[in-house]
């Protein structure tokens, strides 16, 4: 579990310093993540290859590792240039631009990325529909508390910075709940299948 949270974290903080650090890389942000992204779906093909057949993950457990990662660049990268640029965004502006270019540039990387780490050889069973139905579920309860948060805050924030968003500065922070609640969804998942390995280990 630790392993998953150290990933998460990381993933997190890398996309924040690709916001953070703009003004000092040598490329977009954006293109910088995109190199990172197929570096390390690379990177982790290439270890799981690697591994014993029967330690290889699943294909579903594969694309959760996969979306865990990429769902973590996305929301710290956007999370930290929201803040930078909220709590109105002026979205047809040098930095509004910026912004959507290395959004769609990291969400290219995602879907090219995914390409290079899914497993050639789908794998699914039982086990995998009940723990993507405990995921989704997860996932719900996180969406649906978010978003009465954010409805209350409009509602009777009025006069605080929550009050100050424009349209674009919301449809944004909705784009941010979406991605919590994926990764919500995608830790929850990945979390059951540590605890069958451990039951399958205890086991043995």
């Amino acid at each position: 579990m630790l392993r998953i949270l150290m990933v998460l974290l990381l993933c997190v903080s890398v996309g924040v310093a690709l916001s953070l650090a703009a003004p000092v890389w040598p490329l977009r942000p954006g293109l910088m993540g995109f190199a990172m992204l197929l570096a390390s779906a690379w990177a982790v093909r290439r270890y799981w290859e690697g591994l014993q057949p029967e330690g290889r993950p699943g294909s579903p457990e594969r694309a959760l590792w996969h979306g865990l990662a990429t769902y973590g660049l996305l929301f710290g990268h956007l999370s930290a240039t929201v803040w930078q640029l909220g709590p109105v965004l002026a979205m047809h502006s040098l930095a509004g631009h910026a912004l959507a270019i290395d959004s769609w540039t990291l969400v290219f990387g995602a879907l090219v990325s995914y390409w290079i780490a899914r497993d050639p050889e789908p794998r699914r069973d039982e086990r995998d529909v009940l723990i993507r139905n405990h995921g989704l579920l997860a996932g719900h309860i996180v969406l649906i508390g978010l978003l009465l948060a954010l409805i209350l805050a409009l509602g009777f924030a009025g006069r605080t910075v929550v009050g100050q968003f424009n349209q674009p500065m919301l449809a944004h922070v909705l784009i941010l709940i979406v991605l919590a609640q994926c990764l919500i969804q995608n830790l929850a998942q990945l979390r059951l299948y540590w605890l069958d390995a451990r039951a399958e280990q205890g086991g043995q």
